[in-house]
């Protein structure tokens, strides 16, 4: 049985729950919660001193940490549709335009929500590196064993869709934290858009907006003395947040996402090596069995065979002798077909780029040396499209930005360095 402890850590509380997973077993151990100061050091004391006790008491196996929704940055985006291994590649590229950091400070994930003529829809969250690292500093000095960082909000959202007992739902939903309100608008049960609001703000107001476009219920979590308009149909619901980051541990949710840096990240025990291992020895076997059987029956055969040969070898000599020249002339051939091809490079190069570059971009520069290095300028709606088409070309490698993406009228201007592999 393992133990997993779920942490919601909000701006003036930690809340936890510790829960015993076995086999069809889930069982609550222990929840508390531990008030935090404002000031951030004698903050950083409390948690780890929490986490210090709560590994003393009951040594949990991982922990999964939740962090509010206003630390991320999040954006809906709408991408050609591809595999997840190459939308995660183009999101890096298409964030750059949207991050106040360059990407490189973040770890993002992202939750797919449509699919629809060609194109889909995701919804993208972006998290410092300085947070998560905050954290990880947090684990180890407390010595407790981190599986996952993930967003409040999105735990509170799986929660309330596990216990809503709707097949579709369509509305708002609000999860009130300590001094702001976290907000999802959910279309087809699949949350499209966020936003985080003050809790010095009309929340009805702001409510009411959202439902002119998007009409339906007013789904509300946690803790408030807030009233609301009477108009709002308004459903409330209790929701541990931090139970819901401990169960996300053990039960896998299509709106999962984790921030966690792939070096941390539990790797399961891969088998296959030991399978695969096991049927190449099982074949050694069936061959040296094979071999044994088959060798004192083929041995007379050769016998017969090598005659055989030896006869043909000597008609054959003068063919041997003509095929030698042949290939002295092929070798000839193919020295001056190399040298051809070096000697019209940048050509075949520039040929190649117009076959991968999409009907919406042009360029307005291009240089292109002897040893296979490019470099580009020029427009287009997305260069991010442009980046991909290049990228799953065979003929060329190393794709970079040589300087920021510039936006103009809607159209991106980029400069582009890459390399030509081959042709």
């Amino acid at each position: 049985m393992r133990r997993i402890l779920g942490v919601d850590l909000k701006d003036k509380t930690l809340s936890a729950s510790i829960i015993d997973s076995g086999f069809r077993v889930v069982k609550d151990v222990k929840t508390l919660d531990v008030a935090l100061p404002d000031e951030k050091e004698e903050k950083d004391r409390v948690i780890v001193e929490t986490f210090r006790q709560i590994k003393k008491e009951y040594s949990p196996d991982r922990v999964t940490v939740g962090v509010p929704l206003r630390l991320f940055s999040f954006k809906l985006l709408d991408m050609p549709l591809m595999n997840r291994a190459d939308l995660r590649n183009a999101l890096r590229f298409e964030l750059e335009k949207y991050l106040p950091l360059p990407v490189d400070e973040y770890i993002f994930d992202f939750i797919l929500v449509a699919k629809e003529k060609g194109r889909l829809k995701a919804v993208v969250f972006s998290l410092k590196k300085d947070i998560i690292n905050s954290i990880l500093k947090y684990m180890k000095e407390a010595g407790l064993n981190i599986s996952s960082i993930r967003c409040s909000a999105i735990g509170a959202l799986c929660g309330f869709l596990d216990i809503a007992g709707e097949r579709k739902i369509d509305g708002i939903f609000v999860n009130m934290t300590d001094n702001s309100y976290e907000v999802a608008v959910i279309k087809d049960s699949m949350p499209v858009i966020f936003r985080n609001f003050n809790k010095e703000i009309d929340l009805s107001g702001e409510l009411e907006k959202l439902l002119a476009s998007y009409p339906g219920n007013v789904y509300l979590t946690g803790k408030t003395e807030l009233s609301l308009n009477e108009k709002l149909n308004i459903r409330k619901f209790h929701i541990s947040v931090s139970n819901t980051q401990a169960l996300s541990g053990i039960k896998k949710n299509r709106l999962d996402m984790n921030f966690l840096p792939l070096d941390y990240i539990e790797k399961g025990k891969d088998y296959y090596p030991y399978i695969l291992g096991g049927f190449a020895a099982a074949a050694v076997v069936v061959f040296l069995l094979t071999g044994l059987i088959a060798y004192y029956k083929d041995r007379a055969t050769l016998k017969s065979i090598e005659s055989r040969i030896s006869s043909i070898k000597n008609k054959a000599s003068g063919v041997i002798e003509n095929q030698k020249k042949l290939d002295s002339i092929k070798n000839e051939k193919k020295v001056l077909l190399d040298f051809q091809a070096k000697s019209n490079f940048a050509i075949r190069a520039f040929s190649g780029l117009s076959r991968v570059i999409p009907k919406d971009a042009w360029l307005i520069n291009i240089a292109i040396d002897d040893k296979g290095k490019i470099e580009m300028e020029g427009f287009a709606k997305k260069t991010s499209e442009l980046v991909m088409a290049i990228e799953k070309s065979d003929a060329f490698k190393n794709v970079s930005f040589s300087s920021p993406i510039i936006t103009k009228d809607g159209e991106e201007r980029f400069a582009i360095k890459l390399e030509a592999e081959s042709f």
